[in-house]
């Protein structure tokens, strides 16, 4: 069996009780034993185990108490802090590398921005006007935009990722998942110190400082600062610029705990982020047929008229054609504050409370090319406040475990964009070969009507709100056998101001977004009217789940359950006539396995899922008529999810220690009916792939601890593979076949672990691949119109010292 860890009654214990659980994930008891701050439980003496190391109990929260992970009916993996610590991860994407059938990228708005995938289902071009199918949480308050959330891993005890609809207990709901990552609070009992450095090829420097400073009995503060930096990896041909793809972000923590008695805790954080980096490089794509872009490139080759630009797709990977200057920045100063307060009997309360400020700005070539086709510059911000009062309790002779709340949360903010607008020369240019242009295509291409001469500004202003109340009980009839279920009442509203136009010079505004009730315009369209967009939703999510122990250390489960998400406004909008998107909504049913074997050395978690989607939401990449380049949520109708998952933590002697894990994903579209225009011609995509899922997922991690008289000397290697990636909704040349990467870490730790030198490699056999990718087209276009990949991160090695410090109060 494995250890488990009981917190002592003092609140000072609990804490430091929690911090140790939930570090100990994957990691054997020898590696956990160098927490450092979270300290370790002794090493197992029982002969039986053979020479084998028990693995450390994982409590987890991923049903709003602290239970063990084993006994929890949920698809959930739980990656601690010491174990990311000892892969020198970084930022939240290194989480994903070992999970199964999740997928963590940067998004190609932005660079520090988080896209996500998991069992299918896709968080892309984070925004404020749509609801991300994976939920992300930070000490429990939801993280309602990706925009900078690719944030550093600073002073992380866990991350735990929870798959599968999360309809009842989750702040809002998550058809695709969850995501909670849970800070170190301070402690109480002593003071302790960390700093780390490292640098190393591409320019490459991380700092990390860390300070816990108790103040009296009951109250501790705790201070984190993350810097990291890297020269990036690709340049641009078209204009000259270089250092894409680089890193420049830091992130601040402060955090304060007070705990006057030991029924009582008040935990504060406050968290700076920021990032000022050059964004993603565009590697431009020709496909098989040729796009738009290269078919203009060889029209302008044939004229030698000055202003026209060459047109170039580079066969360096790490290169691109833009010409439009690049910038990504991003800001958030985060909030949080969490109240628990135990009453007698059992009972205790819980009161959550966030606020999130979001600013960003990314300047960005969507064209890839120097044309002057899409040249973008996006902003993004929000003021996200919520609040969520929990209560639990046991009745029934404590057979019986509950949990009710309310939520409520409010998000106001927008998301404009400016289309830059082609230079003089350039359209002094187009009007002379224009005439030769129309005669050779019989009046096809209109030059004058694909580049713009005046910048396109989009505003809007959004405010989204949603309201929830929950109850989830769990009530076990043996001691081997549980039954649980869980309902949410949610009403949400999304509200939309939408105004997008071009300044006509002596005219002034004339409106892009379409009237299809009103005449045609006598000349230029005057300004947009008003339009205000309003709509509400109202719905039900459930669970019901049972789980039964088989046998000492083999606990079976079954669960079923149904979530959505919310509904809303495409912007910019497209037409005055434009109807929201519907919520989506998901049933999925799960069963699986959780044993613990040979004494409590070999962990395997497996299940198998199915799940159903109704008007399942996908974000298509396009035109519009005006030649803005939008990103649009669109309803595909039904869709079903089945796969497979299986972990396995095998610690097979005190030094050795093996993490694998395998994914499977069939997803198909049973109906995905798509009207690029409204009132337009149908496509029908219900044979398409999942975009951004791939079918299998494989991973294999090992850990070796070399004691020696100076230290302990500690090897970390994994190997990631996943299979074939489609881009896009509308599958078509842009994907990346089959690849994998491998990562290494070897280390030195003095006996008393105050120090530690590393050196890390990341892709070692410099593997190239793309890790995302987009294909843009006027509707129903016989070629796409732009077609770019990001290509990912090259081999780079780094060399890093950290020294620790700890002392009692």
């Amino acid at each position: 069996m494995r250890q488990t860890i009981t917190p002592s009654a003092g609140a000072g214990e609990v804490v430091r009780a929690a911090a140790r659980a939930r570090c100990l994930t994957t990691a054997l008891l020898a590696a956990c034993a160098a927490a450092g701050t979270a300290g370790a439980a002794p090493a197992p003496t029982d002969p039986s185990v053979a020479g084998a190391t028990q693995l450390e109990e994982v409590i987890v929260h991923a049903r709003r108490r602290e239970e063990r992970q084993a006994d929890v009916p949920l698809a959930i993996s739980v990656v601690g802090g010491e174990e990311l610590r000892q892969q020198s991860a970084l930022l939240i994407d290194d989480v994903a590398r070992n999970v199964p059938n999740v997928r963590m990228v940067s998004s190609p708005q932005s660079v520090s921005a988080l896209d996500v995938t998991m069992r299918g289902q896709t968080v892309n071009r984070s925004a404020i006007v749509f609801d991300p199918a994976v939920g992300m949480y930070v000490d429990g308050v939801y993280v309602a935009n990706g925009q900078g959330a690719m944030m550093t891993l600073l002073d992380v005890d866990a991350v735990e990722v929870v798959r599968g609809s999360q309809g009842t207990l989750f702040g809002r709901n998550n058809t695709g998942g969850a995501i909670s990552l849970y800070t170190h609070r301070p402690e109480l009992d002593r003071y302790a110190a960390e700093v780390a450095l490292s640098g190393g090829d591409y320019g490459s420097f991380m700092g990390r400082a860390i300070l816990n400073l108790p103040a009296g009995d009951t109250f501790a503060l705790r201070f984190a600062y993350q810097d990291n930096e890297r020269s990036g990896f690709g340049s641009s041909v078209g204009s000259g610029q270089d250092n894409f793809q680089n890193q420049r972000r830091y992130q601040a923590r402060i955090g304060a705990l007070w705990a006057p008695a030991e029924q009582t805790d008040v935990y504060f954080t406050y968290e700076r982020f920021e990032a000022n980096e050059i964004g993603a490089l565009l590697h431009p794509l020709a496909g098989p047929t040729g796009t738009l872009v290269s078919q203009l490139g060889q029209l302008f080759a044939a004229f030698p008229v000055p202003g026209l630009p060459t047109v170039t797709f580079p066969a360096d990977p790490y290169q691109g054609d833009a010409n439009f200057a690049a910038f990504d920045i991003a800001k958030t100063d985060a909030l949080h504050l969490t109240v628990s307060q135990r009453f007698a009997d059992g009972l205790a309360g819980k009161l959550i409370l966030g606020y999130r400020h979001l600013d960003t700005g990314t300047a960005l070539d969507v064209d890839a090319s120097t044309l002057p086709l899409a040249d973008t510059t996006l902003y993004n911000s929000s003021n996200q406040k919520s609040a969520e009062l929990q209560l639990t309790g046991k009745a029934l002779a404590d057979r019986l475990d509950w949990v009710t709340g309310l939520y409520w949360f409010r998000d106001n903010g927008g998301a404009p964009s400016v289309q830059s607008p082609g230079s003089p020369d350039f359209l002094r240019a187009i009007a002379i070969i224009n005439p030769a242009v129309l005669a050779a295509t019989g009046g096809q291409l209109d030059l004058t009507q694909l580049f713009t001469p005046l910048p396109v500004y989009e505003q809007n202003s959004v405010v989204n709100r949603s309201l929830a109340a929950f109850v989830h009980a769990e009530y076990r009839l043996t001691p081997d056998w549980a039954v649980a279920a869980g309902l949410r009442r949610t009403g949400d509203t999304r509200e939309l101001d939408e105004n997008s136009y071009v300044d006509i010079p002596g005219f002034g505004q004339s409106c892009t977004i379409l009237d299809l009730t009103a005449p045609p315009p006598q000349g230029p369209p005057p300004p947009c009217p008003p339009i205000h967009k309003s709509v509400s939703y109202g719905y039900w999510s459930w669970e019901l789940s049972t789980h039964y122990r088989v046998s000492d250390g083999v606990n079976a489960y079954a669960r079923i359950g149904r979530s959505q998400r919310s509904g809303g406004w495409n912007a910019p909008l497209a037409t005055v006539q434009d109807e929201p998107f519907r919520p989506e909504q998901l049933t999925d049913y799960e069963i699986g396995l959780k044993a613990d074997l040979f004494g409590g050395a070999l962990a395997l978690n497996g299940d198998v899922f199915y799940g159903q989607y109704d008007d399942m939401q996908r974000l298509l990449a396009r035109l519009n008529p005006d030649g803005t380049p939008v990103t649009l949520v669109t309803n595909a109708g039904r869709a079903r999810i089945s796969g497979a998952e299986l972990e396995a933590l095998w610690s097979v002697t005190r030094q050795l220690s093996l993490h694998a894990s395998l994914g499977y994903t069939d997803a198909r579209y049973q109906t995905f009916l798509y009207a690029p225009l409204e009132g337009g011609p149908v496509q029908d995509l219900s044979g398409n792939d999942f975009y951004q899922t791939p079918r299998l997922e494989a991973a294999l991690a090992a850990t070796y601890l070399i004691p020696t008289t100076a230290g302990n000397v500690r090897l970390y290697a994994d190997y990631a593979w996943q299979d074939k990636v489609e881009f896009n909704v509308i599958n078509d040349f842009n994907y990346q076949p089959a690849y994998g990467t491998a990562n290494a870490r070897l280390a030195f730790e003095s006996r008393s672990r105050s120090w530690e030198l590393a050196v890390v490699g990341r892709n070692l056999a410099d593997k190239h691949y793309w890790y995302t990718g987009g294909t843009l087209g006027a509707p129903f276009a016989p070629t796409p119109t732009i077609a770019w990949a990001i290509p990912g991160e090259r081999r780079t090695l780094a060399v890093e010292g950290t020294y620790r410090w700890n002392g009692a109060r």
